[in-house]
């Protein structure tokens, strides 16, 4: 599995999550206290990792997909333990 740079701070499910609940990488970025082209980078190879986009960047706000929705459901599942 690859690194994916300043992710190796955060775990995978907080970063896509942040991202999700501040509709916007450069909001969750901030939050974050990363830049926002790390954190774009960061989801991008998440997602190529997974081998789906988890957002749908066309939006305004940024929206999850279905694999995107199923991932913060799986986040919230673990949240809760």
């Amino acid at each position: 599995m690859r690194g994916i740079g300043m992710g190796n701070y955060f775990s995978r499910k907080e970063l896509v999550y942040t991202v999700y609940q501040e509709g916007s990488i450069s909001k969750a970025a901030k939050k974050l206290l990363i830049s926002q082209p790390s954190l774009s980078v960061m989801i991008q190879r998440i997602e190529e990792e997974i081998g789906l986009p988890l957002f749908d960047r066309t939006s305004k706000p940024i929206r999850l997909t279905e694999a995107g929705k199923e991932y913060i459901r799986a986040t919230q599942v673990m949240l809760q333990t």
